[in-house]
């Protein structure tokens, strides 16, 4: 029978959407703050020549440096972290400065010994200058929005889904006819809210201010649902061809074979972890054994095939769609009075099958 939701189903989706709308909120929170230092790092005019003080907020001290080293650290993922080592003019102690991880102008150019100029705003050095060339380093506050926006837009489509998945399962659930609202209803609002939220992080790099970055993500809305749409829909074809079971065809076995299978009923030989069945060598048996030598759980000649399925989503157990995906079927069998399944691979289904029945006939639809 499907399998009725647990109480706490439609709760856990619910709690993280919403820990993610609040996470997206406070991270949205922060933009106006970014684009505040933003403005008053770029109107700041030059201290006045003279002035010691680097913490001045409404004003960039400039402050002569050399170059002592270079460091590259490189990252398993690839590129790498880069910092100069630099010595500021009467300083006995250097400053280690985090730049551009892509390697920028001033970077690339410097090697040691050479001088430079470090800008200096509210304590932080936010830039180096070597001759004509400029490059930021990675505590300047220019376009620092754009990272908690795109992460914030990035979060909320995904907590709108787990919402939506919530109220699905509280609301919607039936198992009678879950897999077609699962599909439709599930898997097409996950598939786009992942692609909206990717395609709405890279456009926090690409727009224009705030209301680019909006519009570039809302423009990426319809093509994302679209694409979910898409996939869902592909997904469901598979689903449907997988159900087909009309070319199965009863095969005797041609000699001795180990084939991928797993039995479940309250019968003796539906074991935990015997996901093989030897055919071919007297009567069928289920082992944990890819070469089903040993622990064989033989199946008895009152079991009897009533019929050849796809996999049911909320009715056969959840290993199954994870072990053979949209290539495996279910057996229909009675043994006595009790209803045994055996899933196993489309393509081993005819021999199962002819291992199984007496004969060649046709078995009972």
């Amino acid at each position: 029978m499907p399998r009725e939701p647990r109480t706490w189903q439609w709760a856990v989706p619910v709690a993280l959407g919403l820990i993610l709308v609040l996470l997206s909120a406070r991270l949205f929170a922060t933009v106006p703050v970014r684009q505040a230092e933003q403005r008053a790092y770029t109107t700041a005019s030059a201290c006045p020549a003279g002035t010691a003080d680097t913490r001045a907020d409404d004003c960039t001290t400039r402050v002569p440096a050399a170059v002592e080293r270079k460091e590259h650290r490189a990252t398993p993922k690839g590129g790498g972290k880069n910092w100069l080592h630099l010595v500021e003019r009467g300083a006995n102690d250097g400053r280690r400065v985090r730049m551009d991880d892509v390697g920028g102008p001033v970077y690339e150019s410097v090697a040691p010994g050479d001088r430079v100029t470090v800008t200096y705003w509210r304590g932080e050095i936010r830039s180096v200058q070597a001759g004509d060339l400029s490059e930021a380093t990675r505590a300047t506050p220019v376009d620092g929005w754009r990272t908690p926006l795109g992460a914030a837009l990035a979060l909320l489509p995904v907590a709108l889904m787990l919402l939506h998945t919530g109220w699905f399962y509280r609301y919607r659930y039936d198992p009678a006819v879950l897999r077609h609202r699962y599909m439709w209803g599930v898997s097409t609002a996950f598939l786009a809210a992942v692609l909206l939220g990717a395609w709405a992080f890279l456009a926090s790099g690409i727009g224009d201010g705030v209301p680019g970055v909006l519009l570039a993500a809302a423009v990426g809305a319809p093509p994302c649902a679209a694409l979910g749409f898409f996939f869902t829909w592909t997904v469901w074809r598979r689903l449907l061809k997988a159900n087909d079971t009309s070319d199965i065809v009863p095969r005797v076995p041609a000699g001795r074979r180990v084939l991928s299978a797993d039995v479940r009923g309250n019968v003796p030989y539906s074991v935990d972890g015997h996901g093989c069945l030897v055919v071919g060598d007297g009567r069928p048996a289920t082992s944990p054994d890819p070469t089903g030598r040993y622990a064989l759980e033989e199946v008895p000649e009152t079991l009897t095939v009533q019929g050849v399925r796809g996999f049911r989503l909320g009715e056969d157990p959840d290993g199954w769609f994870q072990k053979y995906r949209y290539t495996g079927v279910a057996m229909e069998c009675r043994d006595g009075d009790e209803t045994v399944l055996i899933a196993t691979k489309r393509r081993d289904a005819p021999v199962v099958l002819g291992a199984l029945l007496d004969t060649l006939t046709c078995y009972p639809s």
